[in-house]
């Protein structure tokens, strides 16, 4: 990830909006003590900063950054030391979740992540990620740019070792926002919701190993039926009932991802890997059919996918 690149575009959006927990934070040391209690333990001092005593306090605002990544009008954080950057989403009465982007599947997408930098689109804060495509996947790659005599390190065959050339590379340009307590892929046609989804069914198929084999119904009033069969924290049948605010995220996800004009079927070239069955149910009677083998049909897809996955492992 290009470091510098997300820095520098994440510095102008730093702004006061509450005087919350987050902005009471001064030092790296409180950093990490925030991030242990409100996120997870394995936030120490020492993973998150190096360990280092001695931070210049200069390269604070530049190190840990507030912002409103889902523009809701609270103060949310981004960390960006050492690895890959944090990304604390604040939902509200002290309640802190950290999100991130999901991977780039190199095996299966054909690319590798080259950088990830922020801008503002019509005061929305929005993310931009680069990855690189090999010359094979053009025609399957929207979105794709092409810059020219770029330094770059490729494999000779003859040489048997990494060699730096100049060509013209190829790259995905993949438009992210915070939304729905996740990265989402950008949807500038499904800014208005309706609330028009009935019902979702969901249900995962097995593979190779041991994924778990379940399904889910979840009802627009939070009624969730649930078949556990393999692999799973509760084998059987169960009836529970969803928190509101959770299942109205998870749907409003659904219709601004806009199933009904995605494909109906997804496939990757590989064997013995799990499926999804995703069906939708829309108050006006339509319904929507989704088989994904593979789990890769889209990106915002794939975060549906992570939620239900999710959901279901939770039950014991």
């Amino acid at each position: 990830m290009n470091k510098g690149t997300l820095l520098a575009l994440l510095f102008f959006t730093s702004s006061i909006t509450y005087a919350q927990t987050i902005q009471k934070l001064k030092t790296f040391k409180e950093v990490a003590a925030f991030l242990q209690k409100e996120i997870s333990k394995k936030y120490t001092f020492d993973s998150v900063f190096e360990g280092e005593d001695e931070i210049d306090t200069e390269d604070f605002n530049e190190v840990v950054q507030k912002i409103d990544l889902d523009n809701n009008g609270t103060t949310d954080l981004v960390i960006d030391y050492i690895g890959d950057p944090i990304f604390i989403v604040n939902r509200g009465n002290t309640i802190y979740e950290e999100i991130k982007m999901l991977d780039v599947n190199r095996a299966l997408e054909g690319g590798e992540l080259a950088s990830v930098a922020m801008k503002q689109t019509d005061n929305k804060t929005m993310f931009i990620r680069e990855i690189k495509l090999p010359t094979y996947t053009t025609e399957n790659s929207k979105n794709v740019i092409i810059k020219k005599n770029q330094k770059d390190f490729v494999y000779d065959r003859e040489k048997k070792k990494m060699i730096e050339v100049v060509r013209d590379i190829q790259f995905r340009l993949d438009t992210l926002e915070v939304k729905f307590g996740a990265f989402v892929e950008f949807n500038p046609n499904r800014q208005q919701l309706k609330n028009e989804i009935k019902e979702v069914h969901f249900e995962t198929t097995p593979c190779y190993g041991s994924c778990p084999v379940f399904e889910l119904k979840i009802s627009s009033n939070g009624t969730l039926k649930y078949n556990g069969k393999r692999f799973t924290n509760f084998t059987g049948r169960k009836n529970l009932k969803l928190d509101s605010t959770q299942v109205e995220e998870l749907f409003a996800l659904i219709e601004y991802t806009d199933v009904k004009n995605l494909k109906n079927n997804y496939y990757i070239n590989a064997t013995d890997n799990p499926a999804i069955n995703l069906k939708v149910i829309f108050k006006n009677g339509d319904i929507k059919e989704i088989y994904d083998y593979g789990l890769m049909g889209t990106y915002n897809l794939r975060v549906i996918y992570n939620k239900l996955k999710q959901i279901g492992s939770e039950i014991k």
